[in-house]
């Protein structure tokens, strides 16, 4: 199992057994325990510019577990490139989505453990978030294949990023909240982080042959779909969650014009937090390969989204995609586009 080798904090991983790759193409010993590392001896690996260690398969759930239990420290280190960052994240940050819809399912509700090892994971990994240069990385990830956990994650990057940028949104979303206050504000966006990883908890309820149909949904499957917003909602009530938090989950598929579900609210009636997933939410979807679609390119998904009806080669806008604009706040989608250019991501 390849690992990156800036996710080994000397003194801390478990006893594994870490190989390294020689030039004639096998695997050869480089520490018989990965707790006795030195970080002399990860500074040399390092200068030999091996981008990936192996440990052994059997160890794979240990070394997850290592992960989660040390994220703030390998996101803090100065070792791992920020693309090894990424990675780490990006798996650790799936790993407890995964859990959480798994666990969901088969009790019917979010425990209090669930939630606090999701604050626990967004809490360790703020900084790195809101730094430009871990979205940067980010773009890597886009054109993947559209997956609940791996979707949650970038929704969670784009999103903690995208109001780390946007003090004044922190504020209209908890308008109590003093922007200035460098604690209450990184509270706030704990709770929105939170939010975005679990807007798509309530799909524990649904079949996973409907969520991963590779043709158009059925009526009747069409129905299904559009009551995971509420699952989510009732799977939350009974946590601590903010009720922001808790609503912008419940509303994160209602149209700023209206016509969304699965109250068919509008406007201002739909909560900010709400609104910001709505956006965001779309934009991971049409950047993601899917069943049905390839991956469109960053820049012609903002222009969709922004009323564009043809592409630039002048192609037809695929049907599903028509009349976009109306689902989005302007002023928050432009807000968002901004944020793109600014890190190259449309381009």
């Amino acid at each position: 199992m390849a690992i990156p080798p800036g996710a080994i904090i000397p003194g801390s991983l478990p006893r594994f057994r870490i190989y390294i790759p020689s030039p004639k193409g096998t695997n050869i010993l480089w520490a018989k325990d990965g707790n006795q590392v030195t970080p002399d001896q990860i500074t040399r690996l390092a200068n030999t510019g091996i981008s990936e260690v192996f440990i052994d398969l059997e160890e794979a759930v240990l070394y997850e577990e290592y992960l989660e239990n040390h994220l703030g420290a390998i996101l803090s280190s100065e070792s791992p490139s920020e693309d090894q960052k990424a990675t780490v994240f990006t798996k650790v940050s799936a790993k407890v989505v995964k859990s959480a819809l798994e666990t969901s399912f088969k009790s019917g509700k979010i425990d209090t453990k669930t939630v606090e090892r999701t604050e626990r994971m967004i809490r360790n990994t703020l900084e790195f978030i809101t730094e430009s240069r871990s979205l940067q990385a980010l773009t890597k990830m886009i054109g993947h294949d559209y997956q609940t956990y791996e979707h949650a994650t970038k929704v969670l990057w784009f999103t903690t990023a995208y109001l780390n940028e946007n003090p004044d949104i922190i504020e209209q979303i908890q308008p109590d909240c003093n922007i200035s206050d460098k604690e209450q504000r990184k509270e706030i966006l704990r709770q929105c982080g939170v939010g975005a990883l679990l807007h798509d908890i309530g799909k524990a309820y649904i079949e996973p042959e409907i969520i991963n149909k590779s043709g158009s949904l059925s009526e009747i499957e069409w129905g299904i779909m559009k009551c995971h917003p509420l699952y989510g909602l009732a799977m939350l009530l009974d946590t601590e969650l903010p009720i922001f938090v808790k609503k912008a989950i419940l509303e994160h598929h209602e149209d700023f014009q209206g016509g969304g579900y699965p109250m068919m609210i509008d406007g201002t009636n739909i909560s900010v937090l709400a609104r910001v997933l709505r956006i965001i939410d779309v934009f991971d979807a049409m950047t993601s390969r899917r069943p049905y679609k390839e991956a469109m390119p960053p820049l012609k998904a903002a222009k969709i989204m922004v009323g564009t009806p043809i592409d630039d080669n002048g192609s037809k806008v695929d049907p599903r995609d028509q009349g976009m604009k109306r689902c989005f706040d302007e002023k928050l989608l432009r807000k968002f586009i901004v944020l793109l250019g600014a890190t190259r991501i449309g381009s």
